[in-house]
């Protein structure tokens, strides 16, 4: 079976269809009669935004949160900007990908560095986890392109509104399990506000972030572009109460700001936030990135590394350059 047909079926089932895309594209088997090996938790209803299904987080096992023998490997490799492969239970994820050389936008926005490597580099992926698809910064060019040839893709329900049914749109705490050969890795939608507290962007600021959980699989926290401190300390009580500890956060920080934009207000964490939401959530390791490669940003690394400081956690914080090396975070 082509790639193109593995999608065109992970975009009009439910989770257990979209469970054996990502089985089949990793090289898995099914069953004898033909189904995944296992099937989503709970009791599998119908998306009313295409896709696979999501559950309620509620369902979600319980879990240590660290790694367990199921895990043999958990990696990441920031690419540049927001863009991040994250490897576990078999899987590749790829975060917001962003891979167009340096350019200007219609939107403002300007591509200040390439990324580590372009789309032909990336090798298998098996599902993108997408904040949001409005603004280049989080998808360009060459990453919608890339989108029309990945088995899964997992985002916003305006997302799957604006690029189509092989976009799967979660609503806040809600869930999916994408099974692979070395398990079954649940997604959970979680809330992020892009701008200050108190506001609302309508559809230009719906973002969503993400959890990945399950057995042997390292409780995952990735924030998306969420400026809100509070947001994260509400998703970091709900995923310790629900799923689990917190092994790694993927913060978005920079502080991205666009003077047209809530008057230059911060739309992603500022090196101070991310280390509070850090020192809150209690992590094992903390992954920083969205920092890099873009226009809008009006911190830095440096400026994180001291926020860090400061709070007295930076040995949590993961030595990340975007020059495309696997980090072993296992």
């Amino acid at each position: 079976m082509s790639r193109s047909t593995f999608l065109r079926a992970a975009s009009t089932t439910v989770a257990v269809a979209a469970s054996a895309t990502l089985l089949a594209a990793c090289g898995g088997e099914a069953n004898a009669d033909g189904d995944p090996a296992t099937t989503t938790a709970g009791t599998p209803s119908a998306s009313p935004t295409g896709g696979s299904t999501a559950a309620s987080a509620a369902s979600a096992t319980p879990n240590s949160g660290t790694p367990s023998a199921a895990a043999e490997a958990f990696t990441v490799t920031h690419i540049g900007g927001p863009t991040t492969i994250l490897e576990v239970a078999g899987a590749r994820f790829l975060i917001d990908p962003t891979f167009d050389q340096p350019k200007k936008y219609r939107s403002g926005l300007e591509k200040t560095q390439p990324p580590a490597f372009g789309t032909d580099g990336i090798g298998r992926i098996d599902a993108v986890l997408l904040s949001h698809d409005q603004h280049d910064d989080n998808l360009d060019d060459a990453g919608r392109e890339l989108l029309k040839n990945v088995p899964v893709v997992l985002s916003t329900p305006g997302a799957h509104k604006r690029l189509g049914d092989h976009v799967t749109g979660m609503a806040s705490w809600t869930s999916t399990e994408l099974r692979t050969p070395k398990g079954t890795v649940k997604v959970t939608a979680v809330p992020a506000l892009h701008g200050p507290d108190g506001v609302d962007r309508g559809e230009d600021g719906e973002v969503t972030g993400f959890v990945l959980s399950g057995q042997g699989v390292p409780t995952t926290y990735i924030s998306g572009d969420n400026a809100s401190v509070k947001v994260a300390k509400e998703v970091g009580d709900r995923v310790k109460r629900e799923i689990g500890p917190v092994d790694t956060a993927v913060v978005f920080a920079g502080a991205a700001r666009t003077p047209a934009i809530l008057d230059n207000a911060p739309l992603t964490l500022t090196s101070q936030n991310a280390a509070l939401v850090a020192k809150d959530l209690d992590p094992r390791k903390v992954v920083a990135v969205h920092t890099d490669s873009w226009n809008i940003y009006s911190e830095d690394m440096a400026s994180l590394v001291k926020a860090f400081q400061d709070q007295e956690i930076a040995g949590k914080l993961v030595d990340m350059r975007p020059d495309g090396t696997p980090a072993n975070l296992a």
